[in-house]
């Protein structure tokens, strides 16, 4: 448990920096994909009318009236929707200044008036002049909000005449996010200790009475973060269209549009021709307009479609809360594989969601998340990674003494398959003892002996481990060896028997070398066995071994003793002979009981290898089968008969003896198996 808090803790702290650092480089991208992705089509009842270069070209080019265009254009416009039955007018103009065209002015204070639904937009600087009639756009009860912006400087209004008939106004100006892209807006700006709304929320207050400022989730500073609706959400007329309506219906004639078109609808107009547009890049839009941006937060205002902002603070909790429990989780994962598809299908998950939660209208930061889970899972993998490593290192350190290289390369693969607890197992055990070796030992002098012996067991060991034998130990000039452990093998007994066959023909040559400086030569038995053991580490915690135990061992040692008995280099059991029959070629012994076992064992000479020389001796070992079935049966004199006849047969004389002294001593309850009393 211990280890578990510190390591969630250790993650929560460097995914608070690594979170920060991917917020502060990819946030705003991200954001803007989950706008891309999330974005609907709008419901609200807004209709824009466009001051687009289409309009601009016809004026100038039917009326010649260049930009600006005179007031009296925009009365019309005002008059046409305000007959149509539109709710509210948002123009999207300052009208700071006098018009340019005498009596102007007064055509458009006087469709204001008479509309009496016209709202127009507020610009705050910082200059020191003063509007005494400002107060009256300010909000008698704004809400409670901790950090809204105050400007107390200069404040841009329509002149007088046209401000005065207004029916509100609102702030207009907004700030980009640091990379110049539009994604949220301040509804408010303090001033001299009154509140003034945006134009939006001036419009929506306005047709929406019932709008409260509970519902609407604004952060301390007055930001809303907008929800951008996919493109052409809003029905669009051109401005001109507009105004010659007007002209048609004082003319008598039927409007160019259908004033069906803006019945108790909020009308937004403003400039989308280049040159009048100033350029509002959104996440969906790079070169979207101002006026557009009032008809998207005035349409989340109305539908109530708020992106609702977590809090960091939560966002963080919920972070270690989501460390805490993949951590845990990955670390009941056994596999690697498991836990990289795992933590992949949970970042993917977790993605997915956070795409789902912003949709629905909640916005987290997944960055903090990802870091989060990524860090989790990549130290994770690491620790497992460098775990795997110590464990294949010692098993290298532990086994490369003992076993070929690519035997080794095999177990590096996969090391869970090594189980050094301990472990049931098939293998085939091989025993080998130098004949004669002690007698040799003691005439000569140790640095002689040990330089013998280490030529010896060296020629023997690669022998061994070319063959995909495991060295279990030496015991003076013994080897032990088994095969089948710690990777299984089909082939196991073949193996075995191989590398005993070329265990004696790399002795023959070595005796040749002991010949030439005057030492006799010296032969070796080996013993093979297979069988289920146990195999797995043994001994202390100050020295364990790689082992096997269990009744095939044992016999694999009394059969690699009894090869003194039969004259016979290589012996093997009864399991080994049956798993490498296809291959080799076997003469069957006799059946015997070893010191120390009750039942009998059939045991087999390995002569060599099908296909090679000793496949030559097909006829002779059939003979000796022959009269070896005849010494089984309890026929001792025709057994006699048939191995005095294979007098080049050192096993046949043996045989010979054997049945003189069964002739001589019938056995009362022959069975064909013969009894060691020594090992």
């Amino acid at each position: 448990m211990k280890r578990f808090l510190v390591s969630t803790a250790l993650i929560f702290a460097f995914t608070f920096i690594l979170g920060n650092i991917v917020s502060f480089l990819f946030e705003k991208k991200l954001y803007d994909q989950k706008i891309r992705s999330t974005s609907r089509t709008s419901s609200a009842p807004i209709v824009l009318v466009e001051i687009d270069k289409e309009s601009l070209a016809f004026y100038e080019k039917h009326f010649n009236i260049p930009w600006p265009w005179p007031r009296g254009l925009y009365a019309r416009a005002i008059e046409f929707l305000t007959s149509a039955g539109a709710k509210a007018v948002a123009l999207d103009m300052i009208f700071s200044e006098p018009s340019l065209y005498g009596g102007e002015d007064e055509l458009l204070a006087a469709a204001l008036k008479k509309s009496s639904r016209v709202f127009m937009p507020l610009f705050f600087s910082s200059g020191e002049g003063v509007v005494e009639d400002l107060k009256k756009f300010a909000l008698n009860e704004p809400p409670r909000l901790s950090r809204l912006p105050s400007k107390e400087g200069d404040v841009l209004l329509p002149v007088p005449m046209i401000r005065a008939t207004l029916r509100g106004a609102g702030k207009a100006s907004a700030a980009p996010d640091r990379d110049g892209v539009y994604r949220g807006l301040r509804h408010f700006v303090c001033r001299r200790g009154s509140v003034y709304p945006s134009l939006a929320l001036a419009l929506a207050r306005f047709v929406d009475p019932q709008l409260s400022w509970a519902a609407i989730p604004f952060a301390a500073d007055g930001r809303l973060n907008l929800r951008f609706y996919k493109k052409n959400s809003f029905q669009r007329f051109s401005i001109a269209e507009v105004i010659q309506s007007q002209v048609r219906l004082e003319e008598g004639k039927a409007s160019a549009v259908a004033a069906a078109d803006f019945k108790d609808k909020i009308v937004l107009i403003g400039p989308t021709a280049q040159g009048l547009l100033d350029n509002r890049s959104t996440p969906v839009n790079a070169a979207g307009s101002g006026f557009e941006l009032h008809a998207t937060a005035l349409a989340n205002l109305l539908e109530r479609d708020f992106i609702h902002v977590i809090d960091p603070r939560l966002q963080w909790l919920l972070v270690l809360l989501a460390i805490a429990a993949f951590n845990y989780f990955l670390s009941r994962i056994r596999s690697i594989q498991a836990q990289v598809l795992t933590a992949v299908g949970v970042i993917l998950l977790a993605a997915a969601g956070n795409f789902l939660l912003f949709y629905l209208g909640a916005d987290q930061n997944f960055l903090p998340l990802f870091a989060g889970l990524f860090t989790c899972a990549a130290q994770d993998v690491y620790r497992r990674y460098q775990r795997e490593r110590r464990k294949k290192k010692i098993i290298q350190n532990a086994f490369k003494n003992y076993m070929s290289d690519s035997l080794l390369v095999e177990i590096m693969k996969n090391p869970d398959a090594l189980k050094l607890g301990g472990e049931k197992k098939l293998v085939t055990v091989f025993f080998s003892d130098l004949a004669g070796f002690t007698s040799l030992s003691e005439a000569l002098p140790p640095e002689e002996v040990v330089h013998i012996l280490n030529r010896y067991l060296e020629r023997m060991t690669t022998v061994i481990l070319e063959n995909g034998g495991y060295i279990d130990k030496y015991e003076g000039d013994a080897v032990m060896a088994f095969w089948g452990a710690p990777l299984a093998s089909d082939a196991q007994a073949v193996q075995a028997m191989h590398a005993a066959l070329r265990c004696q023909e790399e002795l023959l040559e070595l005796n040749l070398d002991f010949e030439k400086n005057g030492l006799p030569p010296l032969s070796m038995r080996i013993g093979i066995n297979s069988g289920e053991v146990i195999v797995g580490n043994i001994g202390s915690p100050q020295k364990l071994g790689y082992t096997v135990i269990g009744d095939a061992v044992n016999l694999a040692s009394r059969l690699e003793g009894i090869n003194k008995q039969y004259q016979t280099a290589v012996i093997c059991g009864s399991l080994s002979a049956s798993m490498a029959a296809d291959r080799m070629v076997l003469r069957r012994l006799d059946r015997v009981r070893v010191k120390g076992k009750l039942n009998p064992e059939e045991i087999f000479e390995v002569v060599g290898e099908k296909g090679g020389a000793a496949a030559a001796e097909a006829q002779h070992l059939a003979r000796f089968e022959k009269a070896l079935q005849l010494y089984f049966s309890g026929d001792f004199s025709a057994a006699l008969e048939a191995f005095i006849v294979q007098a080049g047969d050192l096993l046949a004389q043996v045989f010979a003896k054997r049945c003189l002294y069964l002739l001589d001593n019938p056995p009362a309850d022959w069975d064909g198996c013969w009894t060691f009393r020594e090992k």
